[in-house]
């Protein structure tokens, strides 16, 4: 289930940080504490990510180096996204009950909050990320372990994803998928790099191909692909082919 809050910027000038996931992050869960104090506790505490949320998108804006995004536009939209109606609905009534947020030094105001159609998920569906899609392993380097960041150009990425998203899928269902096999296939990427609290993560705005598994493809579009969902990664939009959005 998927939702879109249009944001109203407050004040003159308004300057969008480059790097916002956790501010972001920590809004969503306040929106929940206001309606369910028990279920944001549940949220923060478990491993499993709940939720997911796209970039920030600004319609019009200007790149401001060293300090962010110059809002030209007279809203924007963030995209939140969960396989759990319950945690959706209470993140709507939390927006409705306080409409205002704050990103870096900037105020919002939720003008409108409304649910989206579910798209037509079939074999070779085309997807292009609303957030980078982050992958990582464990390397050893000079007999210490190492967090890698994986990008879609490395072996090892496709693996490591198709491992995550069965165990993602796993935990959050109680049981595995009935069909757990699937494949992508990555027709551009671009890596990024984004600081969430006092960590940097590696990951790739992309658009591919996917195939196989409905399930696991259903799941992704819900939850996100990839790790860290919960941090504002791996949201997906379906590309509608015939009316050329890619």
């Amino acid at each position: 289930m998927r939702i879109e809050i249009r944001l109203r910027p407050v004040g003159d000038d308004p300057i969008l940080p480059f790097n916002y996931n956790y501010e972001v992050y920590r809004q969503i869960v306040e929106k929940i504490a206001l309606i369910s104090p028990q279920l944001a506790q549940e949220v923060e505490a478990s491993h499993i990510d709940h939720f997911t949320f796209s970039r920030i998108l600004v319609r019009k804006r200007e790149l401001i180096p060293e300090r962010g995004i110059r809002i030209l536009s007279e809203t924007v939209s963030l995209y939140i996204s969960s396989g759990s109606p319950d945690i959706v609905g209470t993140i709507v009534e939390g927006f409705m009950a306080s409409p205002s947020m704050r990103i870096g030094e900037t105020g919002f105001v939720a003008e409108n909050v409304k649910p989206l159609k579910e798209p037509e998920i079939k074999d070779g569906t085309l997807f292009s990320t609303l957030s980078p899609i982050v992958v990582r392993t464990v390397k050893i380097s000079d007999n210490r372990m190492k967090i890698w960041d994986l990008y879609p150009n490395e072996p090892t990425f496709f693996e490591k994803l198709r491992k995550v998203m069965l165990l993602r899928y796993s935990e959050f269902h109680g049981r595995t998928p009935e069909d757990s096999a699937f494949k992508i296939e990555v027709v551009k990427f671009k890596p990024v790099r984004i600081l969430v609290a006092d960590t940097y993560y590696r990951g790739s705005l992309m658009i591919f191909r996917y195939w196989g598994s409905k399930e696991i493809a259903r799941f992704g579009y819900d939850l996100g692909f990839g790790e860290k969902t919960k941090y504002g990664f791996g949201m997906v939009k379906v590309i509608d082919e015939d009316s050329k959005d890619i």
